[in-house]
């Protein structure tokens, strides 16, 4: 399956340059996330017709499951806790799949579980899981 991610900043003011790749770095050095997926950096062309190329705009992930998503939101918890202190709180994480998009707000265990479902990624909360008697 094949994840979009970003970093954006949810007021705009202020540059965020660099966020979304500074991830991907991050994302390629984690230990278990890096071997799980397959990263590739898509980049913006440059406005001025320039040959370099422009900054990286998302993220694409060729991943085996759902769960490296939770990997993922956890390691957006500590790469948001490296920001300077003002740009923290504005920092998201936008994950795309399937044509759903899906805002991160928080990195808890919950939000991944909640994000998983909203992308369809996961059984709804209302199905049964499986080797559980229903209640």
């Amino acid at each position: 399956m094949e994840l979009r991610v970003r970093v954006v900043r949810t007021q705009s003011s202020g540059d965020v340059d660099g966020w979304t790749e500074s991830f991907a770095d991050w994302i390629t050095e984690d230990r278990r996330l890096g071997r799980a997926a397959v990263v590739r950096r898509v980049r913006v062309p440059p406005g001025d017709g320039g040959m370099s190329a422009g900054q990286v705009d998302w993220i694409n992930l060729a991943v085996d499951s759902g769960a490296f998503l939770t990997g993922l939101i956890g390691l957006f918890g500590t790469f948001r806790g490296s920001l300077a202190r003002r740009e923290r709180q504005s920092a998201r994480l936008v994950v795309e799949y399937g044509g759903n998009r899906y805002i991160i707000n928080e990195e808890t265990p919950e939000d991944a579980v909640r994000v998983a479902r909203a992308l369809g990624l996961a059984p709804a909360g209302d199905e049964e899981t499986p080797g559980r008697a229903p209640s």
